[in-house]
């Protein structure tokens, strides 16, 4: 594959020199389309709001994450040039040479960290002038090699996307912290353009993979329910074909992955949003989490339609913070689940609307990215060893 030769933006244009210089590199591919990587792409897009220009590096293709030979030194990255919430170039590298970039960041912020043994390669090159912060996105495969052979160090910052998901990280290391985001402020002002007596179906958003659970929503229909399933659908063909014979003389829709605006409006038109994320699939394979945040939560709530989840940790975690854990139904159960779509079908207007405006209001308050570097800074700024570092979820959003 040609590798062009353009540099990173910041290497091209003078003027921005003066500007410190940040980089979040993802360790999985940016390119599909998942929470894990909108959060890279918006976290980048945020720093870059700080009057900091920041990069964006990810591998162009999965086959990354498992090659330890030397072939992933010549393995593709893209990268993202932002300045100002703005993307301003891209280029491409081979790994090396994304390497040879690192040391000249003033902060490295490498997300997926658990995904793959190449993150040691990351973390050698980094020094101590350098602010390293690391997040999990929710792919561990390596996981327990990383944690065998992670040696602390005083610049290296864990900054996680949820309480639930600081914690598994804080029984193995002390210097962790969360911050919730996952909207911009823009975004809390879509309006209502659905009443709720027109919106009459349920719709599921996620990959089509095991652990999304879709078969308890399919379950739990009544046979005058209708549920929309929308996502990429060809990473497991085997749980496709169980979703279509679970399907099978039900009112359910797979529609495969969709553009982000017919995704909105299906969205916007549904009386709810069902997660079912659960760590048992329908093959009875056991997972320690199947959600680290649910970024789909906040998605519903940006559309005006009320999320259902299923009790998974981190799912129910989010709801509580919005003030709907009443919504929050027994994993795997699908008798729970269909009382919860009951219970929101039988909700008047204004019982529906002011659910939703409460739980923007929690959102402008606590999970904007607008402001999101300077919650960051904040942490910084109080020190890594000051022992609450439950607080720093109550950093304000508001501004």
């Amino acid at each position: 594959m040609h590798l062009p030769n353009q540099m990173p933006l910041h290497n091209q244009i003078g003027m921005v020199d003066t500007l410190k210089k940040a980089v979040v590199i993802s360790l999985y591919p940016v390119s599909a389309t998942g929470g894990g990587e909108n959060y890279s792409l918006s976290c980048a897009t945020a720093i870059s709001m700080a009057d900091i220009e920041c990069d964006l590096i990810a591998p162009l293709d999965r086959n990354f994450i498992y090659d330890r030979s030397e072939r992933r030194f010549h393995l593709p990255f893209i990268i993202r040039s932002f300045i100002a919430g703005s993307l301003s170039a891209n280029s491409h590298r081979n790994f090396a040479q994304v390497l040879d970039l690192i040391p000249t960041y003033d902060y490295v912020w490498i997300h997926q960290y658990l995904a793959t043994a190449s993150v040691y390669d990351l973390l050698i090159i980094t020094h101590p002038k350098q602010k390293v912060f690391l997040t999990n996105l929710g792919f561990e495969e390596n996981f327990h090699d990383f944690w065998i052979r992670y040696n602390y160090l005083p610049n290296n910052l864990f900054i996680e996307i949820s309480k639930y998901s600081a914690m598994r990280t804080k029984r193995i290391i002390k210097n962790v912290r969360y911050l919730y985001a996952g909207a911009w402020k823009k975004e809390l002002s879509i309006p209502y353009n659905v009443a709720l007596k027109e919106k009459k179906k349920f719709v599921s958003v996620g990959r089509l993979l095991p652990h999304k659970a879709f078969e308890v929503a399919i379950d739990s229909l009544s046979q005058d329910d209708t549920l929309i399933i929308i996502g990429p659908d060809s990473e497991n063909p085997a749980y496709k074909k169980f979703l279509e014979m679970k399907a099978h003389r039900k009112n359910v829709h797979i529609t495969g992955e969709l553009l982000a605006n017919e995704k909105d409006s299906i969205i916007s038109r549904a009386t709810a949003l069902i997660v079912n994320s659960s760590s048992v699939t329908y093959r009875n394979q056991e997972f320690e989490q199947s959600e680290l945040f649910g970024l789909v939560i906040i998605e519903s709530i940006l559309n005006n339609t009320l999320p259902i989840t299923s009790s998974q940790p981190a799912l129910k975690e989010v709801m509580k913070v919005l003030q709907l854990e009443r919504l929050v139904y027994q994993e795997r159960n699908s008798n729970s689940l269909s009382k919860k779509m009951q219970f929101v079908t039988a909700l008047s207007s204004d019982e529906y609307k002011n659910l939703v405006e409460q739980a923007k209001k929690i959102i402008r308050e606590r999970f904007l990215w607008d402001n999101y570097w300077q919650r960051v800074e904040k942490i910084l700024n109080v020190g890594v060893e000051d022992e609450d570092f439950i607080g720093f979820q109550h950093i304000s959003s508001s501004r």
